[in-house]
Formats: C-alpha cells, sequence, structure tokens
C-alpha cells in the first residue's frame, strides 16, 4: 500500500504517523481504512484514532511522534543497551532535563566559541563519569548534532558495555596504528547522530599512548567530522590520564557524586584540570 495516506478529512497529505506506525509495525495497510473512517466522523488526529481503536498504545504513539519530531528514544522493551542510558530509555525525565541544561549551558560557553571536543572528569572511580558522559553524548545527537563518543578510559572502559558495542578494538588499537581508525567507529542505528569509539585491548601503558601525537591528530580529525566530540576518561586517582585528555580537548566537565567526593577532591581536580592548560566548563553532582 503506498504510504502517502490521504486524510480523508482535508486535502492536504496527514502527517506522518501513520507512515511511522506503518514502518514500525504498529498498524497494518488494513488497519488504515478503519482509522481514517474514525478520524472522519469524530474529527480526531491520525494517532488519537488509532489509539481510540486499540490499535495502538501511547507509548506506540509517542515512539511515532519521537520519529516525526526527529527526537529518537528507545522503548522500554528495547533491552539491547544499558539501563544507565536515560537519556535513550527516559528523555522526560528530571533527570535528562538536567542533562539538557548541562547541553545548553556547553553550547552557549564553550561550542559557540568554535570549541568541539570536551572530556569528562571524575576525581575517583563511581562517581559516574562514564554515565555523564554517555548520556551527554546521547542528548547532543538528539539535538541533531553529530556526536562522537569516545572512551578515553584505557584502564576501566565502561561504555562498551553501556552501548553492547561488537568492537573488541578501539582507542589504544588506533593509537599504536594496529588498525584504520575508521573502521571502529560504531554507528550507534539506534540513535541516529550518535558515533562510539571504544576503548579497545586494554594497553599495560594508557599514559603514554595518549602522550602520542597521534592521539592530538584522531582528536583534531574527529572535531573536523563531528559536531561534538566528548572522550569519557579514568578518575584522575588512578594517574595523569586524565590531564593528557584534558589538555587535548582543552574543555572538561568535571563529575561529582553526593555525600562521596569531598570538597578538597574537588578543588584539587579542579587545580590540576587547569594545570593541563585546560578551562573548567561545567561541573555535575551525580545523585544516581
Amino acid at each position: 500500500m503506498n504510504h502517502s495516506i490521504i486524510d480523508s478529512s482535508s486535502d492536504r497529505p496527514f502527517s506522518s504517523i501513520g507512515r511511522f506506525l506503518l514502518e514500525m509495525g504498529k498498524i497494518t495497510p488494513e488497519d488504515t481504512n478503519r482509522i481514517l473512517q474514525l478520524q472522519k466522523e469524530e474529527n480526531l488526529k491520525f494517532g488519537d484514532a488509532a489509539k481510540r481503536l486499540g490499535l495502538i498504545t501511547d507509548v506506540d504513539l509517542q515512539q511515532a511522534l519521537s520519529r516525526q519530531f526527529e527526537y529518537t528514544y528507545l522503548p522500554a522493551d528495547n533491552k539491547k543497551y544499558s539501563e544507565d542510558l536515560i537519556a535513550a530509555y527516559k528523555p522526560f525525565s528530571a533527570q535528562v532535563e538536567s542533562f539538557r541544561v548541562l547541553r545548553s549551558q556547553l553550547l552557549f560557553r564553550w561550542l559557540s566559541e568554535g570549541f568541539k571536543t570536551i572530556s569528562i572528569v571524575g576525581a575517583n572511580s563511581g562517581e559516574g563519569t562514564s554515565y555523564v558522559a554517555a548520556n551527554l553524548a546521547i542528548v547532543f545527537s538528539q539535538l541533531g548534532k553529530k556526536t562522537l563518543l569516545i572512551d578515553g578510559n584505557l584502564r576501566q572502559p565502561r561504555l562498551q558495555g553501556m552501548f553492547a558495542l561488537k568492537q573488541n578494538f578501539g582507542l589504544s588499537d588506533i593509537l599504536i596504528d594496529r588498525t584504520p581508525r575508521t573502521e571502529l567507529l560504531n554507528i550507534i542505528p539506534d540513535i541516529p547522530n550518535l558515533t562510539v569509539l571504544g576503548a579497545g585491548t586494554l594497553p599495560p601503558n594508557p599514559q603514554e599512548l595518549l602522550s602520542r601525537e597521534v592521539f592530538l591528530q584522531l582528536v583534531k580529525y574527529a572535531s573536523t567530522a563531528f559536531d561534538v566530540v566528548i572522550i569519557d576518561t579514568p578518575p584522575i586517582n588512578q594517574g595523569s590520564d586524565s590531564q593528557i585528555i584534558s589538555s587535548v580537548t582543552k574543555g572538561a566537565v568535571l563529575v561529582s557524586r553526593i555525600n562521596q567526593t569531598t570538597i578538597d577532591e574537588m578543588r584539587s581536580l579542579k587545580i590540576q584540570i587547569q594545570g593541563a592548560s585546560a578551562s573548567v566548563i561545567g561541573a555535575v553532582v551525580n545523585n544516581f
């Protein structure tokens, strides 16, 4: 059936909701006649008529609307990714609204100045840098920004598991020239505009690898191909990796966890990041 269904209550093509519902498998071509008939009789929107007939649920309609407005998110029954990706699974929650506020601040204070790269840095393990990096990358992608998320934690990486990456090679393998960089980029099909580069093979010398010129060149190359580049980093108490990464990105968002990170630790983190000639462009207090 031609998906250019005409709304029988007007002379204009009806909204793309019907097409998306068809593509999602929520309705059949045969259902559309019943929906259009009820739509005409009750003067309803297509989606509301489909709901009235019991053909779709509120969740189905929200999914279709998200596609129509290019604001894709994941249905709860999609268990492919980590539930920590709340920006993808619960985009209308208060937590995700906080990520959107952070995104706006970074747009105004950093990206509008011509910068594209951001490192996410914490003082200690368990403060949620990967959580912040992943969800911040998702909300940027939902804005239509072509976003690259890099796992720069070459000690205890988390992004491969969070995004169910099948590629075992990644950043570390690029840094030792084991494989071409473009082959390792993971386009996330369920989250348009988002690409992830995993950490790759865990090396015995992460600081030395990140200090190589090839890392600087990789980040420069990425900033020409993407609108936003976000790099997750290991905690600063595990070494100077995050300082090295921040010296390349030139800007860092500091992450702390409520009732865990001390003020002195955050002061020390700020001093160390600024000592790496990077700007502190934001701070997040995690409570998850």
